[in-house]
């Protein structure tokens, strides 16, 4: 019995003691525990040599062959230590997750290709950058050498902190372009969000984007008429929660928009730095006076983003027939995407156009509730009009003229593939003109503001056309998702306990316990 122990307890010492190195070079680094393996290793060979003395060396060959199978796995893990040793040399990095969290999204990309000139980011922080910030940091840098970062202490900066309006115990990062050039007119200031690990690169980026755009891009969303308001009055208490377009008017604002209201019957007229218009969600009907401000503003060059509401009309088309787009009566289903949600339709098929070929490119569906369907007008149009569909449902949808809770194709609706989104573009004759070509975008329906512009492909639609309207070509793209984080946060002690366990701890005891099992039946 005491030789079958000490036999043990040799290959457990063996194995011990060659692993002993790995502890201290590979996972934990730490002495004490590599001065507990080793010593506890050398004991319980000792311990085998002296319950063993008689078989030393018959023992010699098998001690032989397990040497040389324990230098074969020394020689493997050392080359994998080594082909570890090379990628981390190359940076070279994979994200397997499953919403991205680690990749840049192609916008961020394409905007910092596009930089022109080197910028620096100021972090004023009493503290050390957090982890997820100084990662962002380095895949931005990965991608350019004119971005670079510094940390600066507010307590140790105070002209820096006076110039930049900084507040006490506020986070804050400045874009300044370089070198001389750090005029209050070259500063992006305060990114609130940038340490944020869901929201920072959007942040980031959003600030690259306003740190390069020429002038300001005024958009007026027009009221009075039922539309989804910009934002709720202050101090309102309604009865119910009432839509707004809260975060379309965030999300422009990010991209370097103006946002403002315009009531037109009060104002009788459209603001000479009016660069879209937009309409969302109208349920009454537009006088004859407003009607000609907008069709006015149409033919001087004028960009209006047009959003249809299900069961109402604005009286607006006559003023898009000129320009060959028809908002059809009914609403769109096709029950086969979800029969409880006959109303709820997926778009995805798309048109040849720039607001869209991002999204066609992602493979991207786009979800749309209560659409209108939209016609492309082929005769009685202004001279000079092109117009097309750029997003389209699929071929079993049909237009309900009369909605229910149970809908059926009946004679004579319109069935097939219905367009849901559409463009029209003409040039400009007027004599004073906004710009030298009109563009409207239309859209059958105006959910995509509210509850579905939370989707990904929805809101990279809305503000690829609001991107295609005020002619900034860069902000045709596809957008960094909202991410919301599942990742663990792991600091170095952690790291370090978890790689004992994994490389070292467990791999030991299963090798232990096989060597166990197979030393005892060699015994009997």
């Amino acid at each position: 019995m005491l030789k079958t122990l000490g036999k043990v307890g040799g290959g457990v010492g063996l194995l011990l003691t060659l692993t002993s190195f790995v502890t201290l070079f590979v996972t934990s680094g730490s002495m004490i525990a590599f001065g507990v393996k080793l010593g506890l290793g050398v004991a319980l060979l000792a311990l085998w040599a002296v319950t063993n003395s008689d078989k030393i060396s018959l023992w010699a060959r098998s001690v032989f062959f397990f040497g040389s199978s324990a230098a074969i796995g020394a020689v493997f893990l050392a080359l994998m230590v080594a082909a570890n040793f090379i990628v981390a040399r190359r940076n070279q990095t994979w994200d397997l997750t499953s919403k991205k969290l680690y990749s840049l999204s192609q916008q961020t990309r394409d905007t910092l290709k596009d930089l022109k000139e080197p910028i620096n980011i100021i972090v004023f922080s009493t503290g050390e950058l957090p982890e997820s910030l100084d990662d962002l940091f380095k895949r931005f840098a990965a991608e350019t050498e004119k971005l670079t970062w510094e940390r600066k202490d507010p307590r140790k900066t105070p002209a820096l902190v006076a110039k930049y309006k900084i507040r006490e115990q506020q986070f804050a990062a400045i874009l300044v372009r370089k070198p001389g050039q750090s005029d209050e007119s070259s500063t992006a200031a305060n990114l609130p969000r940038l340490a944020d690990a869901a929201e920072g690169e959007q942040e980031l980026t959003n600030a690259l984007i306003r740190l390069q755009t020429v002038g300001e891009q005024k958009v007026y969303f027009l009221e009075g008429h039922g539309e989804i308001p910009l934002e709720l009055e202050e101090g309102a208490m309604p009865q119910a929660p009432q839509p707004s377009l809260a975060k379309v008017k965030t999300a422009f604002m990010n991209e370097g928009y103006v946002c403002e209201s315009l009531n037109l019957a009060k104002d009788n007229a459209i603001p000479q730095d009016a660069k879209v218009l937009v309409s969302a969600g109208a349920k009454s009907a537009y006088t004859e006076g407003e009607k000609r401000l907008i069709e006015q503003f149409l033919e001087e060059g004028g960009r209006f983003l047009y959003f249809a509401e299900a069961g109402y009309e604005p009286s607006l088309d006559p003023v898009l027939a000129k320009y060959g787009l028809q908002i059809d009566n009914g609403v769109i289903a096709d029950p086969r995407v979800d029969p409880d949600q006959p109303y709820l339709i997926v778009a995805p098929f798309y048109g040849d156009h720039v607001t869209v070929a991002p999204l066609k490119a992602g493979k991207l569906n786009l979800l749309f509730f209560s659409a209108r369907a939209i016609t492309v007008l082929r005769e009685g149009t202004l001279q000079g009009v092109t117009a097309l569909n750029t997003v389209l449902t699929t071929p079993e949808a049909w237009l309900e003229t009369k909605p229910d809770e149970d809908p059926k194709l009946d004679p004579g609706e319109k069935a097939g593939q219905l367009g849901v989104v559409a463009v029209s573009t003409r040039d400009s004759t007027a004599a004073n003109k906004r710009s030298e070509q009109t563009r409207i975008v239309a859209f059958g329906d105006s959910q995509v503001l509210l509850d579905l512009f939370a989707l990904e492909g929805d809101r990279n639609l809305v503000l690829n056309a609001m991107g295609w309207l005020s002619n900034q070509p860069k902000k045709l793209t596809i957008r960094p998702p909202d991410r919301d984080i599942s990742s663990l946060q792991v600091d170095g002690a952690m790291l370090s306990n978890i790689r004992l366990v994994v490389m070292d701890v467990l791999p030991m005891l299963l090798i232990g316990v096989g060597l166990t099992v197979w030393l005892t039946r060699r015994s009997r």
